[in-house]
Formats: C-alpha cells, sequence, structure tokens
C-alpha cells in the first residue's frame, strides 16, 4: 500500500513524515493564518500555548499591551513590507531568539506567519560531528 505524499520543489513526504519532522523540532513553533487565526502551535513549548487559542485571532491569546506591536507586524508581512522579524527575549531568566517569518505561496499570495522560539543557548551551537 502506498501513502499519500506532498510534493515540495526539494522532495516530498507523507503527512505523517511533515508530523514527526515538526514533533521532532527543538523549537517552539506556531503558525498564525493570513486572517490572523491561530492554526497549529507545536507540543514543545517555550511560551505558554493552550488549545484553547487555537481558532482563535492572534491578538485575544496575547496581552493588551503587546496587541499592537503584534499587529503591526502581522500588517507588515501581510502588505509586503516585512517578510520577517527577529527578537531576543527574556523568559525565566533564559534568553529566547525569536524570529517571525511571513509566509507566502508560489506566487507571493501572503498565507500567514510562522513564530519559532529557541532558547538562545540551545540555538547557537552544539558539538560538531
Amino acid at each position: 500500500m502506498t501513502h499519500a505524499r506532498i510534493p515540495y520543489e526539494n522532495g516530498s513526504l507523507s503527512p505523517a513524515e511533515v508530523a514527526a519532522s515538526f514533533a521532532a523540532l527543538p523549537a517552539d513553533v506556531t503558525f498564525v493564518d493570513a486572517d490572523g487565526i491561530v492554526r497549529y502551535y507545536s507540543t514543545y513549548r517555550i511560551f505558554s500555548r493552550t488549545p484553547a487559542c487555537l481558532d482563535l485571532h492572534v491578538l485575544d491569546c496575547h496581552s493588551e499591551s503587546s496587541r499592537p506591536g503584534i499587529a503591526r507586524m502581522l500588517s507588515e508581512f501581510a502588505s509586503g513590507w516585512r517578510e520577517e522579524a527577529v527578537f531576543l527575549e527574556k523568559k525565566n531568566g533564559r534568553d529566547v531568539y525569536v524570529r517571525y517569518i511571513a509566509v507566502r505561496d508560489a506566487d507571493g499570495v501572503y498565507l500567514g506567519c510562522l513564530e519559532i522560539a529557541q532558547w538562545a543557548d540551545e540555538a547557537s551551537g552544539g558539538t560538531r560531528i
């Protein structure tokens, strides 16, 4: 029995391989669609997320004080003015490297935003093989 594979420019993966690959990433990953709705978050967590945030507008999942900055960033992504935003934040005394990336289809249409957060000390190096 063959399993359906999702074709990509550089190969193909089955839905199970995609899910397992996301689960294996040592990063806190969240996807917000073009309408600002939280559609996915990884099991690896740095920032708090609960299933209650799924299908909610991302602004409803953040503090009042952070909403204007988030709204501005998403608007800049959607308009094409910005493609990426990178921040270094503190969480429980540790540095967290956070990258927000505009996600676009092959025609450049804005699909949403990918947030990737990693502990800075884990992302900055390791043992060479």
